[in-house]
């Protein structure tokens, strides 16, 4: 297990402490949900309306739980956020997270993830993408990209069901 976890953080160039295996997705989405909101102040979530409902209706329950004011970036007629407009939102906002998925499940619209991550990072946010769909398929240097949160399953990338794992930047 320990292996896995050290080759799993060798491809994303991270260290091994950032990576905490979950039973796939949907728990390492809301691990990293739950505990931006619970431990780091998390007072606004920007999202879009197309995410996945591992992200929606766990941004929805900690409306509900912690008065989370959610905020969702607009988008075009394609599913393409509106980078300005996220910008807008993220100058607006207090204590921000931004979660957005990097490849979209079901239209596969490609999130530009360097530059959420540059405007998230340039604004004090917290960044958190579901990634399921481009681990394994895409590479990215963790050290390069400020991504905060990141959620992966195993099965979609040749691993096992009902593995997954969350990176948690330190």
């Amino acid at each position: 297990l320990e292996q896995c976890r050290k080759n799993i953080a060798a491809h994303f160039n991270v260290s091994a402490l950032e990576i905490v295996f979950t039973s796939g997705g949907t728990e390492a989405d809301n691990l990293a949900l739950r505990s931006a909101v619970r431990d780091l102040g998390v007072t606004d979530i920007i999202t879009s309306k197309v995410e996945h409902h591992a992200v929606l209706h766990t941004v929805e329950q900690l409306q509900k739980e912690y008065q989370v004011t959610i905020h969702y970036v607009d988008l075009d007629d394609c599913g393409l956020v509106n980078y300005t407009h996220l910008e807008q939102l993220l100058q607006s906002a207090n204590q921000p997270l931004v979660s957005l998925m990097h490849i979209n499940n079901e239209v596969g619209n490609i999130l530009d993830i360097e530059n959420v991550a540059k405007l998230c990072k340039a604004h004090n946010a917290i960044f958190h993408s579901d990634m399921v769909q481009s681990v394994g398929h895409y590479k990215i240097d963790l050290k390069e990209v400020p991504i905060d949160f990141m959620a992966a399953s195993a099965h979609k990338f040749h691993g096992p069901k009902g593995v997954g794992f969350c990176f948690i930047r330190k």
